[in-house]
């Protein structure tokens, strides 16, 4: 599985990187492109049309790669590609538009569709909306029963306005975009990562649909947030992104929701995931640099169960709430799963993370760091 890094600040200074890359030696057949939303999609989309390989491709809040030749770092506004050598019969690509809102139904039938490719399928995913309800799609496609579900929620350089995903034939503002991994040809294993802390005192959800909170102890939401943040609703949802809510959900697991949108007139918050009815929640809060070791801990915790395992390369998706905590000391984070890995990286920080695999509990998340590790099998 050989791989090709390259850091572009145009469209053309992409493709030129590109047409550089591929030589009779090296004929990539899969290309992960992560782009800030300031680059014409449309146009993107037509100049990567004239490439052979397929394209699985996100807007970010930042963008992420790491390997020899550039080390590891973190850029904003720029387009980032790997291009990646791979099987073709061990992998599937599908660009979907989403046309209405049974987000649990459509992830039935991408895992459904998934499991019509391969026997045994991993799922890459990426969705684009603001809208989209990715807690409701996780969970339709982990009910199909595949194990090893990894991605996030394309993001826009935290405007807030508009996400894409892309392949080289289409793109979407309400969509996803799936590759599908065949596990007998390609070995795969997951981290997650959080490192916030709750602050405060529990509170009870009292009224909740979905991922929209109208309640929280018979009071309207946004009050909760007004009044233990001392902030306004022009401040809103900014500052929900860097004060998640800690939510202890019926089953005792804990999960972090970010605020995407607030409906002042209803003094509802809209987050990026689910906030069950009855569930305990309370703020929470990042200690600044304290969060970074979590990302190291839960990559060698992972690696030490599974001896032997080297990667070839690896997919990163952090919540950009990360970044916009530690700031200058983000590209710690990155060092770190490069200094224990060893090998090349691609990622972009996200709206929401999806980290679905054996004993890992709910699916879709915010406020972590998500890690995918992949090599062929020989």
């Amino acid at each position: 599985m050989k791989s090709i890094i390259v850091n572009a600040y145009s469209i053309s200074d992409l493709t030129n990187k590109i047409n550089r890359s591929i030589t009779e030696e090296f004929q990539p057949t899969l290309a992960f492109i992560y782009t800030s939303p300031r680059y014409n999609i449309r146009k993107l989309v037509v100049e990567l049309n004239n490439y052979p390989f397929m394209v699985f491709g996100s807007t970010t809040v930042g963008e992420i790669f790491a390997d020899e030749q550039h080390g590891a770092k973190e850029r904003e506004e720029t387009i980032v590609c790997m291009l990646l050598d791979i099987d073709t019969t061990a992998i599937s690509l599908r660009l979907l538009q989403i046309e209405d809102n049974r987000y649990y139904e459509i992830g039935k039938r991408v895992g459904a569709w998934a499991k019509e490719q391969y026997a045994n399928p991993a799922i890459i995913t990426v969705t684009s909306g603001l809208d989209f309800d990715n807690d409701g799609y996780s969970q339709g496609i982990v009910s199909t029963g595949v194990e090893y579900i990894f991605g996030g929620a394309a993001g826009d350089d935290l405007i807030l306005k508009d996400t894409f995903v892309f392949s080289k034939e289409n793109f979407s503002s309400h969509g996803i975009i799936v590759l599908v991994l065949d596990l007998e040809k390609i070995d795969i294993i997951g981290t997650r990562a959080f490192g916030w802390t709750g602050i405060g005192q529990e509170r009870l959800v009292t009224k909740a649909d979905k991922n929209i909170v109208y309640e929280i102890d018979e009071k309207p939401a946004i009050d909760f947030y007004k009044k233990y943040l001392n902030v306004t609703s022009d401040d809103m949802p900014q500052t929900g992104i860097e004060y998640p809510l800690e939510v202890r959900l019926k089953n005792g697991q804990i999960v972090y929701r970010a605020v995407l949108d607030i409906q002042e007139e209803k003094g509802a918050l809209v987050f990026a995931g689910h906030v069950e009815e009855k569930s305990r929640v309370r703020l929470s809060t990042a200690k600044g640099k304290a969060i970074i070791p979590y990302v190291e801990k839960s990559i060698n915790e992972t690696l030490s169960k599974h001896k032997g395992f080297k990667a070839e390369i690896g997919l990163l998706f952090p919540c950009c709430s990360r970044k916009q905590v530690l700031g200058e000391y983000a590209i710690e984070e990155i060092e770190a799963i490069y200094r224990v890995t060893k090998t090349p990286l691609i990622g972009f920080y996200a709206y929401g993370e999806i980290g679905a695999f054996p004993n890992g509990g709910n699916a879709f998340h915010n406020e972590t760091f998500v890690t995918a590790l992949l090599r062929e099998r020989r």
